[in-house]
């Protein structure tokens, strides 16, 4: 399969690349591995290296919208933004001196890109649809200087992607060049493969191709099995695919490794709690529903919380009066 070739071609050809390159993509892994603290380690290392090159910049950023997403925290805004602010002001630096190989416009893209994703998740649309405006022009510009740059081809079919998905709402339908694009980026990819993979299988769920997304998504979550940042994507497409068994197993899965590495991420593991109570419910099995929606009424009042309570108080209701 494509996507194991992918994973295999990858690791091998590391010792291809600089020193920072190879620095960037072990960084990279371990943000997969969920080991922030190793990754941020080679980040650094890499800036101790070329204190001037846009790229372990963004790779930090990047690092810390990931933690604070998997951690449910909004505790490293400021030092995020800070890490973007430098890697948009090293990478115009590079541009300004006349660099032709596409690279800065990467960063730039890529940093704009993370800040647009993080102030839409916050509710800051007008600004977040200004960075992303400003993400597909410098990964669009990117590309014209460097085809091969497969890198920025992601971004720019996310982008192509929106705009197929609007276009597909008028008599005359949405054709797109998205799938090539990201796929692309799957397989070719120096930094973002694993992304690349994760926004593909994503976007084929909006598709309703929930099999396609399962079958991609897969090797990657059986390359980091300690690791939920890919099961996630794969218990949402056996969700929607209505496959209730497999989701269920998947969601008591990422609650092992949610109360096994963040005992105290408490949204999280009652957000596990409730979609496990709600799949319990459909299969019939009250009795487990009953106990996952009382662990829920357990846990702390925290950012998000209440809703999740709500939930779990109205599933009690019922299983009570079914």
């Amino acid at each position: 399969m494509i996507i194991y070739f992918f994973i295999i071609s990858q690791f091998c050809s590391e010792m291809k690349y600089s020193k920072v390159d190879s620095l960037l993509i072990q960084g990279s892994y371990f943000i997969y591995e969920e080991n922030y603290q190793e990754a941020r380690n080679r980040f650094n290392e890499a800036i101790t290296l070329e204190p001037q090159n846009p790229a372990p910049y963004f790779m930090i950023a990047d690092l810390l919208a990931l933690y604070m997403s998997d951690f449910s925290t909004d505790t490293l805004v400021k030092e995020l933004f800070s890490y973007c602010d430098t890697t948009i002001k090293l990478s115009n630096k590079e541009i300004k001196m006349a660099d032709t190989s596409g690279l800065p416009h990467l960063w730039l893209g890529g940093t704009y890109g993370l800040c647009a994703f993080y102030k839409a998740v916050n509710k800051n649309i007008l600004s977040a649809a200004q960075d992303a405006i400003k993400g597909v022009d410098e990964l669009t510009k990117a590309i014209k200087m460097d085809s091969c740059l497969f890198d920025a081809y992601v971004g720019v079919s996310g982008y192509n992607y929106f705009k197929y998905r609007v276009a597909s709402l008028a008599p005359w339908g949405g054709k797109s060049s998205w799938e090539k694009d990201v796929k692309l980026a799957c397989v070719k990819s120096k930094y973002f493969g694993y992304a690349s993979v994760a926004a593909y299988a994503s976007f084929l769920i909006e598709e309703k191709r929930y099999k396609e997304s399962i079958e991609i998504i897969t090797p990657l979550i059986d390359s980091f099995p300690r690791s939920k940042v890919f099961r996630w994507t794969r218990v949402k497409a056996y969700c929607k695919a209505g496959e209730l068994k497999e989701a269920k197993a998947e969601y008591e899965k990422l609650l092992e490794l949610t109360l096994a590495s963040q005992p105290n991420t408490f949204y999280n593991i009652g957000y596990c709690r409730v979609e496990l109570a709600k799949i319990c419910f459909r299969l019939g099995e009250k009795e487990e529903c009953k106990v996952q929606c009382e662990e829920v009424l357990k846990l702390p009042y925290v950012k998000g919380m209440k809703k999740l309570k709500s939930e779990a108080n109205k599933l009690l209701t019922l299983v009570k009066h079914k």
